[in-house]
């Protein structure tokens, strides 16, 4: 008998994991429960031979990430991107993330990166899927990533981003607008 020395998928896991990404960006700022805490999880959901991924200061994670198939790219070439945001030199960074372009809004990256939901910075967001606005807290976030994300987002380019607490899961769509109170 043969072994499979390849990771084995959790179907359930993987799809209510999509699930809720997917709720996550149809509705900005509201918090989502992941079935699985961390970031693989998300990024066994997401990522197969098709996909190019970036992974900053986490080893564990990029090597399982490895083993789903996806390119690891440099970080201006990645179409998911896994990165701490709690400081000016990663903030910094991210400045090359890429936006698509207006014939392939697309090809724009998907950022995930980890936060605190509850206590932070207070930012009001507005845009589709958000009735009026919405007022949420942040912490985790250098201040100067919500200024590099305006400058960074021409709807429709833009990259899309998901912050993670735990198993908890905050997506906020580069058709989103944040103002920082």
């Amino acid at each position: 008998m043969a072994h499979n020395l390849l990771p084995t998928l959790d179907d359930t896991r993987t799809n209510a994991t999509f699930d809720e990404l997917l709720w996550a960006l149809s509705r900005p700022g509201q918090l989502r429960e992941l079935p699985a805490e961390g970031f693989w999880p998300i990024a066994e959901s997401l990522l197969d031979r098709e996909c190019s991924f970036h992974v900053t200061n986490d080893p564990s994670l990029d090597q399982r990430t490895i083993a789903t198939g996806a390119r690891r790219m440099p970080l201006a070439h990645a179409g998911y991107v896994f990165s701490s945001i709690d400081s000016a030199e990663k903030v910094e960074a991210l400045s090359a993330l890429q936006i698509g372009s207006l014939l392939y809004p697309d090809d724009a990256a998907t950022l995930f990166a980890p936060a605190r939901f509850g206590s932070g910075q207070r930012l009001r967001l507005s845009g589709p899927g958000i009735k009026d606005s919405l007022t949420i807290e942040i912490g985790g976030v250098d201040p100067g990533f919500w200024q590099m994300r305006a400058k960074a987002i021409r709807y429709p380019l833009g990259w899309d981003l998901y912050l993670v607490d735990g198993k908890r899961l905050l997506g906020i769509p580069r058709s989103t607008k944040i103002e920082v109170l």
